[in-house]
Order: structure tokens, then C-alpha cells, then sequence
């Protein structure tokens, strides 16, 4: 289930390439499967080596952070910015929190430690956590074209200039902070091997693949 699952989110992922040639609002419905797909993905992967207990807290400590830093942004404008966040309007509670957001920063985040554990199986816990929220940071900044413009996710300027780029710089700074303190709750996975194929691995290759394209085809006219 678990291979099945990877596979179908890496061609949905890919299918999201098509994507930058139109609309954003176009195929909404693909937002929405992409990243239930994903947090699946991540949510088995936890149910398979730590059990359903463990997994459950987990992903639900994992899920309620992440919500209460959009929660906040919403009504705040702190700790990311001042971010209107758009999207699916069906998918949001009370017409402003936005319900894909927090499943997909659990999704990348879970995803980012299992790859890293798996390339650095011999580092102690703070350090995987330092570099959990290393490729957590790193992939959300390559995907920020892809989410602020190709698909209009949220409304946010990080090229603005000026006082913008305190704010994003404030932002990353909160979320690597979230992403090394949540990281370490994840129960450690003594069976992974370098030499083996990790399906968790490929999938977050295939995602910042796509950022990646969404970056070449519309940052130049950002600049």
C-alpha cells in the first residue's frame, strides 16, 4: 500500500508540471487529491514502522502546530506574515483557515525526515532534526513560486523589497524552529538502510523537481 501510494503521488506530481501552462484555478481538484496523497503517504509510512498509537500522536501533534502558525497568521498577520491564504473556498473553516496548508507541511515535513534519516542513518537526533528542518526550509522556499503564483495558495509577496524580506526572513526562521522541535518527536526508524530504496525519498525528489520547473518558467518574470 505504502509503494502504491508513493507511485500515485509521484505521477500526480508530475501531472502538476502540466499545471504551469494554465490558470491557477484551474483543476482544483487536483490541490486537493495531491495533497491528501501525500499525507498519506507520510501518515503510513509512520503507521508501518512505529505503530498506529505512536503515529497517531504524531501526525496529530505535527498537523495542530502547523495550524495554530496559520491560525495565528490569519488573525494576526504573525508569526509568517501578512499572508491571505486562497485555495478551494469549500475547503476552509469559517471562509479564512485554510484546511490543505497544515496537512501539506506535515506532509513535506515528514517526508524531509525520512529522507534524511535514511542519507544520514548515523547522526545523533539533534542533528537529524537540524537537517530535517534544513530540507524542510529548503524545499518550502523552492516551492514558494509554485504555491504564491502557479497555484494561488496563498497571496504573498517575498519580492518585494524593503520590509518584505525582514518578514520572510521572520517566517523562515519560525518554521526551521517548528521543523527542528517537531522533527524530534518523530520515533527513530532503526531499520533504514542507505542502500535501500525509500519511497519517501523519491517522492520529495519529485516534488522539488516540479518546483523547480515552476521556477524556471515564472520567477524570470518576477524579477
Amino acid at each position: 500500500m505504502k509503494k502504491g501510494t508513493a507511485i500515485l503521488s509521484v505521477i500526480l506530481t508530475l501531472l502538476g508540471g502540466f499545471l504551469l501552462t494554465r490558470e491557477s484555478s484551474t483543476y482544483a481538484w487536483w490541490d486537493v487529491v495531491w495533497v491528501l496523497l501525500l499525507a498519506i503517504l507520510s501518515y503510513i509510512g509512520l503507521v508501518t514502522h512505529a505503530g498506529l498509537a505512536k503515529a497517531r500522536a504524531c501526525a496529530g501533534i505535527v498537523v495542530v502546530v502547523f495550524s495554530a502558525f496559520i491560525a495565528l497568521t490569519v488573525f494576526t498577520g504573525w508569526p509568517l506574515g501578512p499572508i491571505r491564504f486562497c485555495g478551494p473556498e469549500a475547503l476552509k473553516l469559517g471562509n479564512s483557515f485554510p484546511l490543505l496548508p497544515p496537512l501539506l507541511a506535515f506532509a513535506l515535513l515528514s517526508l524531509c525526515q525520512k529522507t534524511a534519516a535514511q542519507i544520514f542513518s548515523s547522526v545523533g537526533r539533534n542533528a537529524l532534526a537540524i537537517i530535517t528542518a534544513g530540507f524542510f526550509c529548503l524545499t518550502l522556499a523552492n516551492g514558494l513560486v509554485f504555491l504564491c503564483k502557479a497555484r494561488l495558495w496563498w497571496l504573498w509577496n517575498p519580492w518585494g523589497g524593503g520590509s518584505t524580506y525582514f518578514q520572510v526572513a521572520m517566517a523562515f526562521v519560525m518554521l526551521a524552529l517548528a521543523g527542528f522541535f517537531l522533527s524530534r518527536i518523530y520515533p527513530e526508524d532503526t531499520g533504514l538502510k542507505l542502500t535501500r530504496w525509500s519511497p519517501e525519498g523519491v517522492v520529495l525528489l519529485t516534488i522539488n523537481m516540479l518546483f523547480i520547473a515552476a521556477n524556471i518558467l515564472l520567477l524570470p518574470r518576477l524579477l
